[in-house]
C-alpha cells in the first residue's frame, strides 16, 4: 500500500507546482507595488521582519500551520503543513518581491487538482487549465 501511496505521489507532483505558483502570482499582481501596510491591514502584523542594510526591509507571515500526528503500529509521524508569505520592500516600504513557502495539503485534491496550505488559506482555487 505504501508503494502505491509513493508512486501516486510522484505522478501527481507535477501537478503540486501549479497551485504553489498560481498562489505567488496572485499574490503578486495584487500586492507588488502597493505599501507593505496594506498587507499589513489583510493578514495582521508579520510574525518575523527585518530591516535590511539598502533601506528596505523583509517580512514573513505564517498564516498557517498544521501538524498532523500519524500512528503506525505504536510508532508516530508528525508532519507540519503551513503557509509562509514573504515579502521584500523598497526603502518607501513598497512591496516588491513576493515569494509563498508552503507544504502541499495531503489527500486535499481539490477541482482535479492537489492544493497547497496556502491556496487553502487563502482561498485560491486552482485554475482549470
Amino acid at each position: 500500500m505504501r508503494n502505491i501511496s509513493i508512486l501516486l505521489f510522484l505522478a501527481l507532483s507535477g501537478c503540486v507546482t501549479a497551485p504553489r505558483q498560481q498562489v505567488a502570482a496572485q499574490l503578486g499582481a495584487e500586492y507588488i507595488g502597493q505599501n507593505v501596510d496594506v498587507m499589513v491591514a489583510q493578514f495582521g502584523p508579520p510574525t518575523n521582519s527585518f530591516k535590511m542594510n539598502s533601506g528596505g526591509s523583509s517580512y514573513v507571515w505564517q498564516l498557517s500551520a498544521q501538524t498532523d500526528i500519524e500512528m503506525d503500529g505504536g510508532s508516530g509521524t508528525a508532519s507540519t503543513r503551513y503557509c509562509k508569505v514573504s515579502v521584500v520592500t523598497a526603502s518607501d516600504g513598497r512591496v516588491i518581491d513576493l515569494r509563498t513557502e508552503d507544504a502541499v495539503i495531503w489527500g486535499g485534491i481539490v477541482n482535479g487538482g492537489i492544493t497547497s496550505m496556502c491556496a487553502r488559506r487563502l482561498g485560491i482555487r486552482p485554475q482549470s487549465t
